[in-house]
């Protein structure tokens, strides 16, 4: 969403990496707005086209933090209809 004009995933795959973890902390456009505060409007539909387009070439990793607001298992789902791997996370708090 960055630099819509560039190939991402294929200039990834030209310097050498081969696995991609996203953080998809929403199991929806709502939650993940909540959650993330995105800059860019329809960040949650970028994330998964991104996950869509990579998974064809990279290994691909989605995550996600168990935190109240979100819905993992949900989330673990839908990494599987996008047949790639998930792991949740445990939230850490912040220490300062």
């Amino acid at each position: 969403m960055l630099n819509p004009a560039r190939e991402v995933v294929t200039e990834l795959e030209e310097a050498g990496v081969d696995e991609v973890s996203v953080s998809l902390n929403g199991q929806n456009e709502e939650a993940y707005n909540k959650v993330c505060r995105p800059v860019f409007a329809h960040a949650y539909e970028g994330v998964l086209e991104f996950i869509w387009k990579a998974k064809e070439s990279l290994d691909m990793e989605i995550t996600a933090v168990r935190i109240p607001e979100i819905d993992v298992s949900d989330i673990e789902r839908q990494a599987s209809q996008l047949g790639v791997r998930f792991r949740p996370r445990e939230y850490v708090p912040c220490f300062y």
